[in-house]
């Protein structure tokens, strides 16, 4: 991922029509300014790329798109970001974003978050690239004259507006769980390892989604869980090298990614009053975290639309 050799390069191609692959070479001659130039020898830096976009289109996000693009390595020799992007790096950040699997995409956007090479992304730069992103598409939508009715020039500060819709956003996405999360193993011996205070990734859970991995996670980040439970059942990874940031837990398998012998789901606590005093209740209709696991896992309701519906009580 992120890296061009010509079998992969040729096959990032095959996910465009011909008619897509004719726009895509003749996007990149129009940003290198380069006609007479071989195509092998044809390559974009920054200022050229903030010369070819829509004028008032926000910087920030030019740049982002500019860290996105020089981050895929053309060989498995090059180290660094590249100054200057070719059209294999071109072609291939385009396939990844726009018809790439949700592992790609995330990578693709980890690098315009992050932009500098690092690997740990904070909070407060997942907030500025939403905002980025949010003022993007208002400056599309109204450059394509689709804001139906939305006038810009009328309201008051919708930078302001843009950056109050990505923090309600974030609440959406933030890891679920608390402090009193925890990873631990039993084998050579028992070991619990416990908050750091280091970051808030205490969980991740996502189902069903094409943009952001599916699956769960705790601890790290995405692609570099403390532990990670694809949603493509039996497989999984734990990347901590040396350490989890979150459980500063090492690496709790033998290799990076590993496939499940078995998997086991424990409720700890008591039940919730509603299944004590509904004992007839599945625990499935009170608890839909529940459901969406064993969906993720493949497991579906078998008595799903079997079963009698319990009359509610009358008050």
């Amino acid at each position: 991922m992120g890296n061009v050799e010509s079998s992969s390069y040729q096959k990032c191609l095959l996910r465009f029509l011909p008619e897509e692959q004719k726009e895509i070479d003749e996007a990149f001659d129009s940003l290198s300014g380069e006609k007479n130039e071989k195509a092998s020898r044809k390559t974009v830096n920054l200022q050229q790329l903030k010369a070819f976009v829509f004028k008032g289109f926000p910087e920030s996000m030019t740049v982002r798109l500019y860290d996105g693009m020089r981050s895929i390595r053309v060989s498995a020799k090059a180290s660094g970001l590249s100054e200057q992007i070719s059209k294999e790096q071109f072609t291939v950040f385009l396939s990844e974003l726009l018809r790439g699997t949700a592992e790609e995409k995330s990578y693709i956007v980890s690098r315009m978050i992050l932009g500098d090479g690092s690997e740990i992304v904070k909070e407060r730069q997942v907030q500025e690239f939403t905002e980025d992103l949010i003022m993007s598409v208002v400056y599309l939508l109204k450059h394509k004259k689709l804001m139906k009715g939305w006038n810009l020039e009328n309201t008051q500060d919708y930078v302001a507006g843009g950056k109050v819709l990505a923090a309600q956003l974030l609440l959406e996405l933030r890891s679920p769980g608390d402090n009193r999360c925890f990873l631990f193993s039993v084998f050579p011996r028992l070991e619990v390892y416990t908050y750091t205070g280091y970051n808030d990734h205490y969980m991740y859970l996502n189902h069903g989604q094409q943009t952001m991995p599916n699956g769960l996670g705790m601890g790290g980040q995405h692609n570099y869980f403390g532990l990670w439970i694809d949603s493509n059942y039996g497989k999984g990874h734990s990347k901590a090298k040396p350490k989890c940031t979150t459980y500063n837990s090492p690496q709790l398998s033998a290799q990076d990614d590993f496939l499940l012998d078995a998997l086991e789901v424990w409720a700890v606590g008591d039940l919730p009053e509603s299944v004590l005093l509904k004992g007839k209740t599945s625990i499935l209709d009170v608890d839909p975290e529940a459901q969406a696991l064993l969906e993720m896992t493949g497991k579906s309701r078998q008595s799903a639309g079997l079963r009698d519906q319990v009359e509610e009580d009358e008050n």
